[in-house]
């Protein structure tokens, strides 16, 4: 039996909100009331048919956006794949395998 590792700051987490919403962010902590993420985006259609990332707060910044905890379905670290494309898309970085 795998035993999952605990998310730790500046890993790449998804969150589910009661609205429906999936957000893609940086995490960088947790308190009672709120997780703490940067770079929080969402996932949507670009002209071409594709996927692509956008800001989820857009007349904010980017960084240490506190989401409610009440608001909050679940959190869990994002696949791989897509965690790469946010890292890529959100830095200078890019993932080469």
């Amino acid at each position: 039996m795998l035993i999952p590792k605990p998310i730790e700051k500046n890993d790449v987490i998804t969150v589910k909100l009661l609205t429906g919403e999936e957000i893609l962010g940086r995490f960088e902590g947790e308190d009672e009331n709120g997780l703490q993420v940067s770079r929080a985006s969402v996932v949507a259609a670009n002209p071409e048919g594709g996927l692509g990332l956008v800001p989820w707060m857009m007349s904010s910044a980017p960084e240490k956006i506190s989401i409610n905890k009440n608001t909050v379905v679940t959190f869990a670290p994002t696949v791989e794949q897509i965690a790469d494309k946010f890292n890529e898309a959100t830095s200078n970085i890019q993932i080469v395998k």
